[in-house]
């Protein structure tokens, strides 16, 4: 579905991303764990088509991916949920802005239901919202978009656990219901644990390991993956 060729980016001379290469199926739940600058998020950035590679191509069944001759088929969901939404809309207004006039005011709601709020928030306005209520709303107009593929950059990151929890609960059952596909960047191993079918490690702009059999203890191998897993994880 989604494939990431040889790409590599380049800002000022110096190369922040390095030869990636993976691949994520219709379905699947990927990681992208790293620590703080190992470019995940400039890496998400080329995924959605909102920074152009220097070299290597991004292919989205197949063909290079391009929001001006496909659509957005691939969102992504910030971390910081404040500052993705305008705070002086509505909820209403927030889920409204990027889509087409012919949405159905019912689907907004379901939509809304569906990510455990009720209508009444339509008229609230976002500022009001708490950062878990607001990451949902975040959520909620991404479904309303139809994307084939979210791409979640740290967008549970800064939350309360138990909110956390929440969260994760719903992105499963979501995915369930919709049969959705994820991207989900974290430098957290237990919130991508919980979640994913297989992770992928980057350090240095560079995908160095994957995660494939969560049987505790974990195998790591890369310094970079033995250090993000901690004390889950076996180190030979």
């Amino acid at each position: 579905m989604l494939e990431c060729r040889h790409v590599f980016k380049k800002f000022d001379g110096k190369m922040v991303v390095k030869d990636c290469n993976f691949s994520v199926q219709k379905g699947e739940m990927i990681g992208l764990m790293g620590e703080s600058g190992s470019g995940k998020s400039t890496l998400a950035k080329l995924l959605i088509g909102l920074e152009k590679p220097s070299q290597g191509q991004v292919l989205l069944d197949g063909q290079p991916y391009s929001v001006k001759k496909s659509g957005v088929r691939i969102l992504l969901v910030f971390q910081d949920s404040l500052h993705s939404v305008n705070p002086h809309f509505t909820v209403e207004q927030v889920l409204t802005e990027a889509l087409s006039k012919d949405v159905a005011r019912d689907e907004i709601e379901a939509i809304l239901e569906d990510v455990g709020l009720d209508k009444s928030y339509l008229n609230q306005p976002a500022r009001q919202l708490s950062g878990g209520q607001l990451q949902r709303i975040c959520i909620a107009r991404g479904l309303l978009l139809k994307p084939d593929i979210l791409i979640f950059d740290e967008a549970l990151s800064g939350l309360d656990p138990i909110v956390q929890g929440k969260l994760l609960r719903l992105l499963y059952d979501l995915w369930e219901k919709y049969q959705l596909t994820y991207l989900f960047i974290s430098h957290d191993f237990k919130l991508s644990y919980a979640l994913c079918h297989r992770i992928l490690v980057m350090a240095d702009g560079e995908i160095v390991d994957e995660i494939k059999d969560f049987e505790l203890p974990i195998q790591a191998h890369h310094p970079v993956t033995k250090k993000l897993i901690g004390d889950m994880g076996h180190f030979s």
